[in-house]
């Protein structure tokens, strides 16, 4: 029997053995390969880790540092000089038109790195800080604490009436450079929408499990079994709106895919008034327009709220209507006129009761126009390294009815993001 053996000297053996070296080889430098791109991957992302995170601190800072000298300013300088001097010329680089608007000012718009020197990598955008004791805060449409308002009483009528004045407007908003822009889609809604709208914003906040059902239109609202099918599920509150965006959680509203720009613009869960108290009745504040910062259109369409002579609110009782607030809007032209001629000087609430003597006969100016803004919703921005820091508020400040000084600023609600 013959055996056939291999020497270790052989020429086979040996090209074997460095055929496997080589094989090792080109693995262990394929893994090292691998190795070195995931490392050179790892390292990049780490580094622009921290860069982000550096950039954020700063932003982070500056839009603090921002959110600080709006409340000192708003706090310590008279109110008109803070809007017509400080930040007129900024909301100029925001908008097209010749007049700024306060109440609707223009989208933020950003400005050069450096423009202040303590932050000169820092963009910032032009500022957010508009007056809301103009809105309608829809908590007012339940009394607090007990939530006892009934439908279709006097206060009912005209709170819902002055609900659909103010989304019937809609119908005719147009996009803008407004902060609160509408879409450029027309929303058309006409009595039979916006009535179950009220009603369901209406359970949504009473305390009971009745039904808001208007006898005369035979519109509905919207208690628990509304949300039964809701999906996510969840529960009618029975509560006052804590923040706006909770309307879109409303059935009515949902259905209706209304932007939520829109309420926005028209509306507010905060108690606007003189002075924020914790216990205060909000319901019988009525919302008000500072005379010194709004625009003739914007005074205009502030009364046209208080219409009454409305297909919602003719086929009610006339024992239901506000004369004082009927004849406010009637002369609504007038009124705007008068307190934006030009050149226009700021106004005191003694001027405002003199100028409406001359137009009205009802002595009711405190009810519907202010000299001063008690309310303010802030917005700041700014960005480094294309990474963007945010500041939202809503403060409220005390102030002198006579002199219009702030004594006590309070913020009712913020995020930094």
């Amino acid at each position: 029997m013959f055996h056939f053996l291999v020497s270790t000297h052989s020429p086979l053996k040996k090209s074997l053995q460095s055929g496997i070296a080589l094989l090792i080889t080109m693995v262990i430098l394929a893994l090292l390969a691998v190795f070195m791109t995931e490392f050179s991957f790892e390292t990049k992302l780490e580094t622009r880790g921290i860069k982000n995170y550096q950039a954020s601190y700063k932003a982070r800072n500056a839009v603090k540092s921002i959110f600080k000298a709006v409340l000192e300013g708003i706090e310590k300088q008279p109110e008109l000089k803070f809007f017509t001097i400080y930040l007129k010329e900024l909301l100029r680089l925001g908008t097209k038109g010749n007049e700024i608007s306060f109440l609707n000012p223009p989208q933020p718009v950003a400005l050069p790195a450096g423009i202040i020197a303590d932050f000169p990598d820092v963009s910032f955008y032009t500022p957010v800080i508009r007056p809301i004791d103009h809105l309608y805060n829809l908590n007012r449409i339940q009394t607090p604490p007990f939530r006892t308002v009934n439908p279709e009483t006097k206060t009912d009528v005209r709170l819902a009436n002055q609900f659909i004045n103010v989304l019937k407007k809609w119908n005719n908003s147009k996009s803008s450079q407004s902060v609160v822009s509408v879409p450029s889609q027309n929303i058309q809604l006409n009595l039979n929408d916006i009535l179950p709208i009220y009603a369901a914003i209406f359970d949504w906040i009473d305390k009971d499990d009745k039904i808001y059902v208007s006898s005369i239109f035979g519109s509905i609202g919207a208690e628990a079994n509304s949300y039964v099918s809701s999906d996510p599920h969840y529960e009618i509150k029975n509560g006052f709106l804590d923040k706006l965006s909770e309307v879109q959680l409303i059935s009515a509203v949902k259905n209706k895919r209304i932007p939520f720009v829109q309420w926005e613009k028209g509306f507010t869960t905060f108690p606007v008034g003189k002075k924020y108290e914790m216990q205060a009745d909000f319901s019988s504040i009525k919302p008000r327009i500072n005379v010194n910062l709004a625009t003739f259109d914007e005074i205009v369409k502030f009364l046209e709220q208080f219409n009454q002579n409305t297909t919602y609110f003719i086929n009610y009782s006339p024992d239901y209507v506000d004369s004082v607030s009927q004849d406010y809007f009637e002369k609504r032209l007038e009124i705007a006129e008068e307190f934006t001629k030009k050149p226009r000087s700021k106004l005191v609430h003694e001027d405002i009761k003199n100028k409406l003597n001359n137009i009205t006969q009802y002595d009711r100016s405190q009810d519907f126009f202010i000299a001063y803004s008690y309310w303010y919703e802030i917005n700041l921005k700014t960005e480094i390294d294309n990474v963007k820091a945010e500041v939202w508020a809503v403060i409220s400040v005390d102030r002198n009815s006579l002199t219009g000084k702030a004594s006590n600023l309070f913020i009712h609600n913020f995020y930094l993001r």
